[in-house]
């Protein structure tokens, strides 16, 4: 039977149609792919070529089977994808989130507790967290809220409240509480690390501008030197708005008062019981 590059050899001739043209995608000799042809036309025991003096073509069966070779390619190519990804995933604990601040403290403890396996991290929204977590891109999500699924396993892992940060001589700046609707209309600085936030701010201010920032040094950078409001959070804060020159201001609505879980799928929960004490 053709081996995977003797069949990409047959489809290149396909759409090229020319043995020169295989030759030059592939950097091999035209020899090469001449004895390629051959052996195609030897296993399937049928002639695939109109052959002239000075030029070579697929027939009808040729093209035929070029069809059902392109088709096994891509269901090679398809195998090939999920066994890597089923490797990686062997090898890789795999953690989705929807904030930032919790993850180092989860990180440092799977380090601790499975050296032999890499950590990867990445922050997406809710419903892509859950639809990963379904379909095993993450093995661990952490959700803002306790997801209502009888095949998952939660535990809530910690509480954050967002707040405002505002400049020393701002108008609000000695309340010791705000609700978003009070800024809204204001320009703010938005890093864009703030999560499934960005969503409630947005919805909250639609009124205002928002200037996100994507780097934290650039982000802190401009909360020095600016003098618009930005968001942080209780777990966040910690006495550096005084080094920042800033306020921080509590925010009323109670949709920025969340509880965070981390969560897994039942199945594999007996796997990372050490985090779910």
């Amino acid at each position: 039977m053709l081996n995977y590059e003797e069949m990409q050899y047959f489809a290149s001739f396909a759409e090229t149609g020319t043995l020169s043209g295989v030759a030059e995608q592939f950097h091999i000799s035209q020899p090469t792919i001449t004895r390629a042809m051959k052996k195609a036309e030897n296993e399937f025991g049928v002639p695939l070529f109109d052959r002239t003096k000075n030029s070579i073509s697929l027939n009808d069966n040729g093209v035929y089977a070029a069809q059902e070779i392109s088709i096994l390619l891509k269901q090679t190519d398809e195998t090939l994808r999920r066994v890597r990804a089923y490797d990686r995933a062997n090898r890789t604990i795999s953690i989705g989130s929807g904030a930032a601040v919790n993850l180092p403290e989860l990180i440092q403890k799977l380090t601790e507790n499975y050296p032999d396996k890499a950590i990867a991290s990445e922050l997406k929204k809710p419903p892509e967290l859950l639809d990963g977590l379904d379909k095993n891109v993450y093995q661990l999500i952490i959700l803002p809220f306790k997801p209502d699924n009888p095949d998952y396993r939660s535990l809530k892992i910690g509480e954050e409240h967002l707040m405002f940060l505002l400049p020393k001589n701002h108008r609000f700046a000695r309340r010791k509480s705000l609700s978003l609707s009070e800024l809204n209309g204001e320009n703010m600085l938005l890093f864009s690390e703030i999560g499934f936030w960005a969503d409630i701010v947005s919805r909250k201010m639609p009124d205002s501008r928002f200037l996100v920032q994507t780097e934290r040094y650039s982000f802190e950078e401009l909360i020095a030197n600016s003098i618009l409001p930005c968001f942080t959070s209780d777990l966040v804060v910690n006495g550096r708005e005084e080094l920042l020159g800033r306020r921080a201001v509590t925010i009323d609505d109670p949709e920025v008062n969340v509880s965070y879980y981390l969560v897994c799928k039942k199945e594999t929960a007996r796997e990372y019981s050490v985090l779910f004490k």
